[in-house]
């Protein structure tokens, strides 16, 4: 929780007896925004500390903050960091090349264009189902990382290029195939997987290399290599950094099996071969690490399945909790990868089923579907402000409660439509920074601002009897939303030094009217301070 943030305006009471001398202030006790700067968030869980509305005015002026058609072909998400939006797609420049874009994140506006590669591709996200909306649109998988001003982006064909932030220029470039001898993973979709960043490092598998060892970090500053291990056939998932018995590591998601290897050094930890076999025809799914289990799954009639992971001494061992596979809706998953919130994994689980794929709640420790509801779609899912956040195939956003005991749906908006005559998809998840959530279709992208408005005390009105009807309004003049006025209180002292915590809390009813709140006799006292909270 921060420190209040307090603004302070003084009241020289002339026209009453009763006030003298008022001091008010007011706050917001929240989480800081943060910004999404690379796939799946700040710490790649898919989880968001922003604070977000629940009840969507989706009507409003200023709730669509914009929509930029041209960001069509490709199943990248976005990164969102320092006021830009970062995303690739694949463009028609004399022939067709994947292409790392920069938006304005407050308007959409397209900043800078920097093409990265050929965009070419085998097999992949143009079939779809034929006769349906849902074909077409195929380009990069990949979504970019930014830190530091700098934006790392990785092909479908493994170049992986550093450009300046502001204006696109290359810093430095990597090409894996022929500088360290990578190749594509098999049967022919091309890369998949988004550059994980880490501090100072990059993480990657090269699926071969000149030195036979494949899972490498990269240093940020320039490409270079800091370290190399293991010998790993390369699948599309996104490594994950996690901290296990205090040792910072990194999990690889490969063709056989989940393997960990020590963060600084890739020093070989552990590995846990995959429940199913043969290996995954493919796997986009990244592995979710929650305590110390850890989930993976995979689609192609394969299935998903949690991991304990020990340590005794210097020795790691593995423990296969469960593996499922049937039905294949609720536990087969090609790329969407879940979110795990109090020991429940929630996320979108289908195998080719696309439109009709479940949102899906499993206990993680013992893989019990705890609920099912169809017709999400093979999107993506992550969690906002201790709320899921899904973005449905065919591009609908919907806020819904992470709770065991069912689907509650908390709000929804129709980000995308895709029609016989504009056939389009989302295979992805959405991205929050600010409040914003920003999405992508294979025919555009766009954002949404859900923000909470900070709290602002507004010029109180004398009443009878040295009392004042106080009034809290925001800093943005939007109304206040009424499912904001349980989490308020308004406290006062004579002492502004005081902790917050030693502030009185008014016992006086709090009263919404026309979107702001009222609060009725309340002692104005010789000198007293007042100030409005609201609880996370």
């Amino acid at each position: 929780m921060n420190t209040p943030q307090k603004q302070f305006a003084l009241n020289h009471g002339a026209a009453t007896k009763a006030v003298s001398c008022l001091l008010l202030a007011a706050s917001t006790l929240a989480a800081a925004a943060t910004d999404w700067p690379q796939y799946r968030g700040p710490t790649h869980d898919g989880i968001s500390t922003d604070r977000i509305q629940k009840q969507w005015a989706t009507g409003s002026p200023g709730f669509l903050l914009w929509r930029n058609n041209s960001l069509t072909n490709g199943f990248s998400s976005f990164a969102v960091s320092q006021g830009r939006a970062f995303t690739l797609m694949s463009r028609n420049l004399g022939g067709m090349k994947e292409v790392c874009v920069a938006l304005d994140a407050a308007t959409g506006t397209q900043l800078w264009a920097t093409p990265i590669d050929n965009a070419t591709y085998d097999v992949g996200g143009d079939e779809g189902l034929s006769g349906s909306y849902y074909t077409g649109g195929d380009g990069p998988r990949s979504t970019p990382a930014v830190q530091a001003g700098r934006v790392f982006a990785l092909s479908a064909h493994l170049h992986l290029l550093c450009l300046n932030a502001t204006n696109g220029s290359v810093m430095w470039s990597n090409n894996l195939v022929t500088q360290l001898g990578a190749s594509e993973p098999d049967p022919g979709w091309q890369n998949g997987a988004s550059p994980r960043v880490d501090d100072d490092l990059i993480f990657v598998n090269l699926n071969s290399s000149y030195s036979g060892l494949t899972l490498v970090a990269l240093r940020t500053t320039n490409g270079a290599t800091a370290w190399s291990s293991q010998s790993e056939k390369l699948m599309q998932t996104t490594p994950v950094v996690a901290t296990l018995y205090g040792v910072r590591q990194v999990l690889f998601t490969t063709a056989t099996g989940v393997v960990s290897v020590n963060r600084n050094t890739g020093a070989f930890l552990w590995r846990h071969p995959y429940a199913f076999s043969p290996y995954p025809t493919a796997m986009g799914a990244s592995p979710v690490v929650y305590s110390n289990l850890v989930f993976y799954a995979a689609g192609y009639g394969r299935g998903s399945a949690v991991v304990r992971i020990n340590l005794t001494g210097n020795t790691w061992t593995t423990t296969n909790l469960w593996y499922k596979s049937t039905p294949a809706l609720n536990y087969r998953s090609i790329w969407m990868t879940p979110v795990v919130h109090n020991g429940y994994l929630y996320g979108q689980f289908g195998d080719k089923n696309f439109v009709t794929a479940p949102l899906n709640c499993i206990e993680m420790e013992t893989g019990v579907v705890k609920w099912s509801t169809n017709n999400f779609g093979q999107g993506g899912t992550i969690l906002v402000d201790n709320n899921l956040l899904t973005l449905t195939e065919i591009g609908h956003l919907v806020l819904s409660q992470p709770n065991p005991e069912g689907y509650t749906e908390l709000a929804r908006y129709q980000a995308f439509t895709f029609t016989s005559s504009a056939p389009g998809k989302c295979w992805n998840a959405p991205a929050v920074a600010d409040g914003r959530i920003y999405a992508r279709g294979t025919r555009g992208g766009m954002a949404i601002d859900v923000s909470v408005p900070p709290l602002k005390m507004l010029t109180p009105q004398p009443m009878a009897g040295n009392r004042l009807q106080l009034w809290v309004g925001t800093t943005t003049g939007g109304a206040i939303a009424t499912n904001r006025l349980a989490k308020m209180e308004i406290r006062a002292t004579t002492n502004p030094a005081l902790t917050l915590g030693n502030w009185t809390k008014l016992t006086n009813s709090l009263v919404l009217v026309g979107g702001q709140v009222r609060v009725d006799n309340v002692d104005s006292g010789p000198t007293r301070y007042f100030i409005a909270t609201e609880q996370p």
